[in-house]
């Protein structure tokens, strides 16, 4: 999962968190003000009632929680995509397809010439960047490889 897919589920989870919260307090309010009659009597209906607003607020305080590190995490996926973008730029500008397949041995089979040039692209960008993330690296190899050698055999 991506952090922008992460981002975005965990201000889905804000929204569906606060909105049930929000209503449930209302109603909780309401119960006890006696518009919406409730035959619970007794310490047992007390008892009730409070767990329930409790729970209510409990899932409006989740909400808002989710919808700060929401933010938090777009954040970070904002940084992880300009390092993605820096990353891929400089890979772009000092190697190409040709270059690559001078060193990878061309004589190997396709499957075993894929894993090659993935591991040469991984290695060059580890000596460049060594905080890349493993998610990220593979996510940016993959995108580099579709770049430069599939597409190439489409033109």
């Amino acid at each position: 999962m991506t952090l922008n897919e992460k981002a975005n589920d965990l201000r889905s989870s804000g929204y569906a968190l606060s909105i049930c919260g929000g209503l449930g307090i209302i109603a909780m309010i309401l119960v006890f003000a006696g518009v919406i009659p409730v035959s619970l009597g007794g310490a047992f209906g007390i008892v009730t009632k409070c767990v329930m607003t409790l729970l209510f607020i409990l899932f409006f305080a989740a909400g808002i929680q989710s919808f700060r590190r929401s933010k938090e995490v777009a954040l970070e996926a904002q940084r992880e995509t300009e390092k993605k973008k820096e990353i891929k730029k400089w890979f772009s500008e000092s190697f190409d397809a040709k270059s690559i397949d001078e060193i990878v041995d061309s004589g190997l089979e396709e499957n075993d010439l894929y894993f090659e040039r993935i591991n040469y692209i991984k290695d060059k960008i580890c000596e460049r960047f060594m905080d890349v993330e493993d998610a990220l690296m593979s996510e940016i190899t993959e995108e580099l490889y579709s770049e430069l050698f599939e597409d190439n055999r489409k033109s």
